[in-house]
């Protein structure tokens, strides 16, 4: 039987999972905040588009990084870039059910569902940049030790 034991050298999905860990919570607090301030701006109506949109902005980019940092193991381009938009096809198609499924609900309040969205999209990018930038994930092979690459 094979030792399944996780390894310290990183992977091509390393970088997302960082992403992910490093986005998530600021997100989170951003979108509940907001949720909150919508609530006390807009009036109790403005919970249930509040929630969905927090909801549905924290799925969409959580699921995203963490099916990368799953699925690309590999460091093949070829299988990076078909995997991403394999992920990518299908957050588009949960997206549009989404839409559709509300689209006529006259009990979510359509703008703050937007704004939930937006500000969970800007706080969701700025920290997943600054986790990237800190991560230290290196983007190339260690040159070898021994000097037999040569």
């Amino acid at each position: 039987m094979t030792d399944r034991s996780t390894s310290t050298e990183p992977h091509a999905g390393a970088p997302f999972g960082a992403m992910l860990r490093g986005a998530l919570l600021p997100s989170l607090v951003a979108g509940v905040l907001t949720v909150v301030a919508l609530v006390v701006v807009r009036g109790g109506d403005a919970l249930a588009g509040a929630l969905i949109g927090l909801v549905v902005s924290v799925g969409f980019f959580g699921s995203g990084m963490f099916l990368l940092s799953r699925l690309v193991r590999s460091a093949s381009p070829h299988a990076f870039f078909a995997v991403a938009m394999a992920v990518y096809l299908g957050q588009v198609i949960a997206l549009l059910l989404v839409i559709l499924a509300f689209k006529d609900a006259a009990w979510v309040d359509g703008p703050a569902l937007g704004i939930v969205a937006l500000v969970v999209t800007i706080v969701w990018q700025g920290f997943a940049m600054r986790a990237l930038r800190t991560a230290r994930v290196p983007v190339y092979d260690p040159p070898a030790a021994d000097g037999a690459a040569r």
